[in-house]
């Protein structure tokens, strides 16, 4: 291959996050739409039996695969544009050629004990089950990283379309390979829906791959690869509480409907923080151009006007669940599920101040210090083990909510100190925004935790948010203009 055709397959999107919005919501919400109808068709077409030992054999390849990665999107999202920036493509290759070479390694070396574990928990699974469920592992270790390095590239439209991709392929080989009834042709289907997104992925980066001896130097392989799984390895200490609640209930042999209540609330607030935790995320290709570049004001202008942004968001979930979450909890789950609310509400509170330690998180990654995001995992599961064994033996459930949100609340207030000496806490207006959101409290304080109050509370805190600047409703048409999402 040509220096120029490698060139252009390298070329960094030069679209800021705000001109790719519509492409990134369009696939967010048909990655959505898939697992919304994998639900509930799935569970239809297949019947409790048949779909109990699918669960069990699509587990346990996520999982298997989960515990496989080397934080490829982080590598991705911090060399990439690194390299790109500064005009050296074979370094791009390399990186890719990196992350892609030690998946297939891992996958190779972790193939033979998933086929033996699948054999075990699948007793009367056929061999073609076996080995078509150990194969869906390998291919989607390989692929992966193809589209992963669309990420570093800033293509995020082309780095999301993998998951409804192999979503609806899915459900559609399903169907047509008679899957509904059989566990080796749902096996089947799975592999076939896989190897078709591997396909695309090859597609997108055949001009990538490389047999180079440059591109398998192991003194940059080595740098690489323990930068994504440091950085892996830090998001999986802060998801930790998050899973460790029930558990903790479970010990303290609370009531079963009170870990039901738990449950639920972590659910629903979960969900919202990984919703946060991406729109942070995708801004890493474009944040570490602008580091590389030495752009500094860019780059603390683009995190501070997200971290205003979705502070708002998150205060305004948090008078949502106030005002609204009885008659959804009514709704959605039953009468017999709104013990749930006083989780709601107390986990709501952590979520509110997420967007700081996320914000902290992303910085760190840009700017090479990972280690940064090790310590706040560390205190994160410290703090609510601690917490957590002095709250759940006298509060139960509402103990276990209180030790989640103090763990959040805690890595939160330490992210913003992280923050502090950079620009973006003036970006973010982050002194108007803690008044604010003080007197919408003292509201609450004053009127109770009702609907109505709640809805006064969130108008004040937007009629402020905007009478001291904060809010900048030209600020915002120009955005979702820009955007695409608002045609006028």
């Amino acid at each position: 291959m040509s220096d120029s055709d490698l060139s252009q397959t390298i070329r960094m999107n030069s679209d800021g996050l705000v001109r790719q919005l519509r492409p990134v919501v369009l696939l967010k919400a048909a990655q959505l739409i898939g697992i919304a109808l994998s639900g509930i068709l799935i569970p239809r077409w297949m019947g409790p039996d048949l779909f109990g030992q699918f669960v069990v054999l699509f587990s346990l390849i996520m999982l298997w695969r989960a515990t496989c990665n080397i934080g490829g999107r982080y590598i991705f999202g911090r060399f990439v544009p690194q390299y790109a920036s500064r005009g050296e493509p074979e370094e791009v290759q390399a990186v890719f050629m990196h992350v892609l070479s030690t998946r297939a390694a891992i996958a190779l070396m972790g193939v033979p004990f998933l086929y033996w574990l699948l054999g075990r928990l699948l007793p009367d699974a056929s061999t073609m089950t076996l080995v078509a469920g150990a194969s869906t592992y390998v291919v989607a270790l390989v692929a992966g990283p193809m589209f992963g390095v669309q990420f570093g590239l800033n293509r995020l439209g082309l780095s999301m379309v993998n998951d409804p991709m192999r979503r609806f392929s899915f459900l559609v080989l399903l169907v047509v390979l008679g899957g509904t009834a059989s566990l080796e042709r749902a096996s089947l289907a799975l592999l076939m829906a896989q190897v078709f997104v591997l396909i695309v992925g090859l597609v997108l980066t055949r001009r990538l791959l490389t047999l180079r001896k440059s591109a398998f130097d192991p003194s940059s392989l080595w740098e690489h690869v323990r930068f994504g799984v440091v950085v892996y390895f830090a998001s999986l200490l802060l998801r930790i509480p998050w899973h460790l609640g029930e558990t903790a209930l479970a010990l303290q042999e609370v009531d079963s409907a009170r870990i039901a209540y738990f449950g639920v609330s972590v659910a629903a607030t979960g969900a919202v923080a990984k919703i946060m935790g991406s729109a942070t995320t995708i801004l890493i290709p474009s944040l570490s151009m602008q580091q590389e570049v030495g752009d500094l004001q860019a780059r603390d202008q683009t995190l501070g006007l997200a971290l205003k942004y979705l502070l708002v968001l998150a205060s305004l979930f948090a008078f949502l669940v106030i005002a609204f979450a009885p008659l959804a909890i009514r709704t959605l789950l039953g009468e017999s599920y709104l013990g749930a609310l006083p989780n709601l509400l107390i986990l709501a509170v952590g979520v509110v101040v997420l967007p700081l330690r996320n914000t902290a998180l992303a910085l760190a990654v840009v700017t090479g210090r990972v280690w940064l995001n090790v310590q706040l995992g560390v205190i994160a599961v410290g703090v609510f083990g601690l917490a957590a064994l002095l709250l759940i033996p006298a509060f139960g459930a509402r103990g276990a909510s209180a030790a989640l949100s103090i763990s959040i609340v805690t890595t939160a207030v330490i992210g913003a100190f992280q923050i502090r000496s950079t620009g973006v806490p003036a970006k973010a207006r982050i002194g108007r925004l803690a008044i604010a959101t003080v007197a919408a409290v003292l509201v609450l304080r004053l009127g109770g935790l009702s609907p109505l109050v709640a809805v006064l509370a969130a108008t004040l805190y937007l009629a402020l948010l905007s009478a001291v600047g904060v809010i900048r409703w030209n600020e915002l048409r120009s955005f979702l203009r820009s955007s695409g999402l608002l045609p006028w």
